[in-house]
């Protein structure tokens, strides 16, 4: 629990530090990295502050257990992707559990809240509900962990484990709740008067988080087993809607100030309000597809515009070969070394060493 409310801390300050500073307008370079984990990172987002609109658009890309991740808000939360055409964005949300200690006889908490306030971003009410798990539970979901109040619970109850049924979320076992608009902010609590301290032999742990609605299929073996909360190490997905809001712009606000801060760029894209919270999204104009946040981001349908050759601009590490592709770039190494997990250099390629002699 001390890992998570450090992290959160360390989360909300960057999230105030950076609403603090309004986007401005910057084109991201050719040298810009597109794609972190096999997860494309499309501008306004970018890898680095120079590459992003601003810094809440900033992607971090690390490897870990030598695998490329993707990440926001300061390596928070893992990034699953990014849509500009829907304006949202799917990452792993940690599940918040409540579990009986026969050693303590108390329930024990671990639980999680997040604050998105003073961002681009706000929790689809769309997409996600709020998702309790458990045999004796009532968990609620709260707007703000100062507050008192609480903006919705849901109750989870078995009678009998027989009356269980897989892929059935309807108050036995299972409970799932919806979300208001504008949602910013949320925390999860366990009402102490639900325990698991009389079922802890076939159901000793209650779950609780909000999540992408369609992600999530119940399991009878979610009652008698860990494994809900095994999954993804204890996250699962949820969905964030996000818009270029700067304050409480609108498209007709926006349009104004086309020489300064309007995102939409392309002379072929078109402004749209966002349908969740204050801000406007930009879509390509009807007949043509792409990027509408890069000045010539939006081509005809099956017409590409001529490509710019990211070679020239040497993105590969040193001793890499770059390969020029339609509208990107890839790169590769020479025989005897790979390229590593975050793109970044040309190291030896071990699984071409025989005997002790290096191909």
């Amino acid at each position: 629990m001390e890992a998570h409310i450090l992290q959160l801390l360390g989360l909300v300050f960057l999230l105030l530090f950076a609403a603090q500073h309004a986007p401005a307008i910057a084109i991201s370079s050719p040298r810009c990295q597109t794609q972190c984990g096999g997860v494309e990172i499309p501008y306004p987002f970018g890898v680095g502050l120079e590459c992003s609109l601003a810094p809440d658009f900033n992607v971090t890309c690390e490897v870990r257990d030598g695998i490329s991740k993707p990440a926001l808000f300061n390596n928070i939360v893992e990034l699953l992707e990014i849509s500009l055409i829907h304006g949202t964005i799917r990452f792993l949300n940690p599940i918040s559990a409540s579990c009986y200690n026969r050693s303590s006889d108390k329930m024990e908490e671990d639980p999680w809240w997040v604050n998105l306030r003073g961002t681009p971003y706000l929790f689809s009410d769309i997409h996600n509900k709020f998702t309790v798990i458990g045999c004796n539970t009532l968990a609620y979901i709260g707007y703000d962990i100062n507050s008192p109040g609480y903006q919705s619970g849901c109750v989870s109850t078995c009678h009998n484990l027989s009356d269980l049924a897989d892929g059935s979320c309807t108050g036995i076992g299972c409970c799932q709740t919806a979300i208001p608009k504008g949602m910013d902010t949320y925390f999860v609590g366990f009402d102490k008067n639900f325990n698991t301290s009389q079922i802890w032999n076939f159901s000793r742990c209650s779950y609780a988080v909000l999540m992408e609605a369609e992600a999530f299929n119940f399991s009878t073996a979610y009652i008698t087993t860990t494994e809900f909360n095994d999954t993804a190490s204890g996250q699962v997905a949820v969905v964030i809607d996000w818009a270029i809001r700067n304050g409480s712009m609108s498209c007709e606000v926006a349009k104004q100030n086309k020489e300064g801060t309007y995102a939409c760029l392309s002379k072929n894209s078109d402004c749209v309000d966002s349908l969740n919270g204050p801000g406007y999204l930009c879509n390509c104009s009807k007949g043509y597809e792409g990027n509408p946040y890069l000045p010539d981001g939006c081509h005809a349908l099956g017409h590409l515009t001529a490509d710019v050759d990211e070679c020239k601009y040497s993105p590969c590490p040193s001793g890499g070969i770059c390969h020029n592709t339609v509208g990107s770039y890839r790169c590769s190494c020479r025989v005897g070394r790979k390229l590593n997990g975050s793109g970044n250099s040309c190291d030896l390629d071990t699984r071409l060493i025989i005997g002790n002699n290096t191909l």
